[in-house]
Formats: structure tokens, sequence, C-alpha cells
């Protein structure tokens, strides 16, 4: 099984949220799709998502 960098993703989401002054469900939420987003992504390749990426999909 390849590592996918998922859990270091949805750490960083997590605390993007935190030092945003985001509530701690939107901190949680940020963390879902970054490490949503990292599943998504080969493993041979080293991309994360952007700041603009991640605010546009947790907008309802």
């Amino acid at each position: 099984m390849a590592a996918t960098g998922c859990p270091w993703l949805v750490a960083a989401g997590c605390l993007f949220g935190r030092l945003s002054g985001e509530p701690p469900e939107r901190c949680g939420l940020f963390g879902a799709i970054a490490g949503a987003y990292a599943c998504t992504v080969p493993a041979t390749s080293a991309d994360v998502i952007g700041r603009e990426e991640l605010l546009r999909a947790a907008t309802p």
C-alpha cells in the first residue's frame, strides 16, 4: 500500500482552520477536504490542495 499523506493533510487542514480563527467544526471540515484530496493524487506525486481550492470546496 502506498502512502498518500492523508493524515498529514488532515492535520494541516485542521491547523489552517485553527490559525485562521475558524470554529472547530469548520477546522474539521478543512481537514476532511484536504485529506480527501490527498487520496485523489497518485502516490508518485507530491501535490497538495491550495488555499483557494480548499476554501472553495468548503463553501456551501
